[in-house]
């Protein structure tokens, strides 16, 4: 009865999981369409910026932006860069696209996957810190993970457990931002699945998700929105009258 009732859950995960990929398949295309993005120099903006993962492009965070986008957070822009070569080679291509298409202000990171490890080379070992105030990361890989004896090219062995890569990136210092990672419980990608626990900051685990299905879970995305803190243009919005201040802000 037990082992019944443990497959049947892992069948129903399984198949969310595939669904999930499939929803990815079919907005895989929009990626590619130019984004309204307008750069503004402003020391008064703050911008949230999503980077994708291993083999996919821009188009896999438009869940987690639209739900943003919805609780407040206008100000957004998705970076889509290529994911070949060296992760610090990546790290290089995030650095450009954020100093070229946000130009003033401070930004927020929200990256799933590999797009973790390759914000955390831009703020650990290219001054990217100067910049951030917060990250979020969603089943990146930061101690490593074993899935990639699947795929065992030069960039995907940087992934490995105890790589010279995430040897040295650990080692260094933490990037003095407010850093959430969050992981998916029931992630086939990052193995073991703690390894989705960055060696700083918070973290939590989701049960019943997979890699792919927790870009589309509500309570992973009321997680994220959390983690990015109240929207300080939603804020500025309110007008709260002074006397009313004190009051609001208890």
């Amino acid at each position: 009865m037990r082992s019944d009732f443990l497959f049947s859950e892992t069948g129903k995960n399984a198949l969310m999981e595939t669904g999930s990929l499939a929803l990815q398949t079919l907005i895989y295309g929009f990626g590619f369409v130019p984004h309204r993005h307008q750069t503004v120099r402003s020391r008064e903006l703050h911008t949230v910026v999503f980077v994708h993962g291993l083999a996919a492009n821009r188009a896999s965070l438009f869940p987690v932006q639209a739900y943003l986008r919805a609780s407040g957070f206008k100000r957004q822009h998705s970076v889509s860069y290529t994911t070949v070569g060296s992760i610090e080679a990546m790290a290089v291509q995030l650095k450009q696209r954020i100093d070229e298409q946000v130009k003033g202000g401070r930004i927020d990171l929200v990256c799933h996957s590999l797009g973790g490890l390759v914000a955390r080379t831009y703020l650990q070992m290219l001054g990217g810190d100067r910049r951030v105030s917060r990250v979020v990361t969603l089943g990146t890989p930061h101690l490593g993970t074993h899935a990639t004896a699947y795929l065992p090219t030069p960039m995907v062995r940087q992934m490995t457990p105890d790589s010279p890569f995430l040897t040295y990136l650990n080692s260094l210092p933490a990037p003095e931002v407010e850093f959430t990672s969050l992981g998916a419980n029931a992630d086939a990608i990052v193995l073991p699945v703690r390894n989705a626990r960055a060696p700083f900051g918070e973290y939590e685990g989701f049960d019943s998700l997979g890699h792919t299905r927790m870009l589309l879970s509500p309570s992973v995305l009321r997680r994220v929105g959390a983690a990015l803190g109240p929207c300080e243009e939603r804020l500025r919005t309110l007008q709260v009258p002074p006397v009313l201040d004190g009051v609001v802000a208890g």
